[in-house]
């Protein structure tokens, strides 16, 4: 099948970390035999490329110094921008018309479109015209945007019934869409992207004094700031380092944060970090932690790549209980859930772990027996590859 992946993000280098679930399903749907094209738009001017030896089609939409709605922080976090409105709209239009020519050009069996709103505008035509399976994958940031605005959810109400299949990447935001719509919603989630030789070990490397892990883009719904208030309490108790990965424009307001609470030489900023790098972190550290929120614009994760990676590095997970994350996390089984913004039942988990080894290790171990048989690569790429032919199109169970 002749297969073309259609979103806001791609790596923009064989080095950006960016959508590194994306990338990973990508590479691998092309192992299984299909002729895979991403399209996605430019970034300051960004032409066509490869990575992983898959082509990249990149559409423009504004001049250089302004094509910058996609990656990084995102568009949702720029909505205040001035010009965020003109170049949303060429975005939208110069894309539907970069779509339509190489979907012409190249006869794409099937268009998969991350992000319904707005990239669903982009794949009308195409389905009209050439008769192109369109696929519709939700993800919950569209989702978020329209329970803000009327129109905005109308618009994703009205692409998401033009879709010949659906899908989300959690049975949370597939329940978010069935609010909208009454269509079958196939749940196809992503497995872990970081790996390591000894992940499965079920003998764990520990760092002294125990190391706290957090890992992602910073921004407001990570609920950082919520672990940052918790770690006096928790130093308090016992000696303890947090490194936290990742950028976002939520950085510098947590910085200065955790100098307000006199925490600097306990907390590493560590940024982007390769995935050896990141590899090594999930082995030696003694718990991930991951405190995210509903955030402003009533966005939350939609499942929560980290979580998995965490646990098939057989580490316990401690994880706020919302969005997507009740799919991997599962209380008292595969990891302990605390309601969000809690700092006080966040200081009471993390503590529970770091002086409970044996609970630690069974979470561990349960956690990484679960992650095997429901995120694994395998059972995904063959859901999603099924979708693409339309064997699969019905509502698929929670995992």
């Amino acid at each position: 099948m002749k297969i073309a992946v259609l979103g806001s993000t791609y790596p923009r280098s064989h080095d950006d970390p960016g959508v590194p679930w994306q990338r990973e399903t990508v590479k691998r749907c092309a192992a299984a035999g299909h002729d895979i094209t991403v399209l996605a738009p430019s970034w300051k001017a960004l032409k066509n490329h490869t990575i992983d030896d898959i082509p990249v089609l990149r559409w423009r939409y504004a001049p250089k110094r302004w094509e910058t709605l996609t990656h990084d922080e995102g568009a949702p976090n720029k909505q205040n921008s001035p010009l965020f409105k003109i170049f949303a709209f060429t975005y939208i239009l110069l894309g539907a018309i970069a779509v339509l020519r190489w979907t012409k050009k190249h006869k794409f069996d099937v268009i998969h479109c991350h992000w319904p709103f707005p990239h669903g505008f982009m794949t009308l035509l195409p389905q009209k015209l050439f008769g192109t399976r369109i696929i519709m994958t939700c993800h919950g940031a569209e989702l978020a945007l329209g329970r803000k605005s009327n129109i905005i959810r109308k618009a994703l109400t009205w692409l998401l019934k033009s879709g010949d299949a659906l899908c989300s990447n959690s049975s949370h935001t597939a329940n978010e869409i069935k609010q909208l719509i009454d269509k079958p919603i196939n749940i196809l989630p992503y497995g872990a992207t970081v790996t390591a030789a000894d992940a499965g070990s079920s003998t764990p490397t520990l760092a002294s004094p125990p190391l706290l892990l957090n890992c992602g883009r910073l921004i407001q719904r990570k609920g950082l700031h919520y672990l940052l208030k918790a770690l006096p309490d928790i130093l308090e108790k016992q000696p303890v380092k947090l490194v936290i990965t990742g950028e976002g424009d939520c950085k510098e307001e947590w910085m200065k944060l955790t100098t307000e609470l006199g925490l600097d030489e306990h907390v590493e900023w560590a940024g982007f970090v390769s995935s050896e790098k990141l590899a090594e972190l999930y082995h030696t550290c003694t718990c991930y932690v991951h405190p995210a929120i509903f955030d402003d614009r009533g966005d939350t994760e939609g499942l929560g790549v980290v979580l998995i990676e965490a646990l098939r590095h057989r580490k316990p997970v401690i994880a706020s209980e919302v969005g997507g994350i009740v799919d991997v996390i599962k209380h008292e089984k595969t990891g302990l859930l605390v309601p969000e913004k809690d700092t006080k039942a966040l200081t009471s988990a993390i503590l529970r772990i770091l002086k409970d080894k044996t609970l630690a290790q069974k979470l561990a171990n349960q956690g990484f027996d679960f992650c095997q048989e429901v995120f694994d690569w395998n059972r995904i790429v063959k859901a999603t590859t099924d979708v693409y032919k339309g064997t699969k199109d019905k509502d698929t169970p929670t995992p």
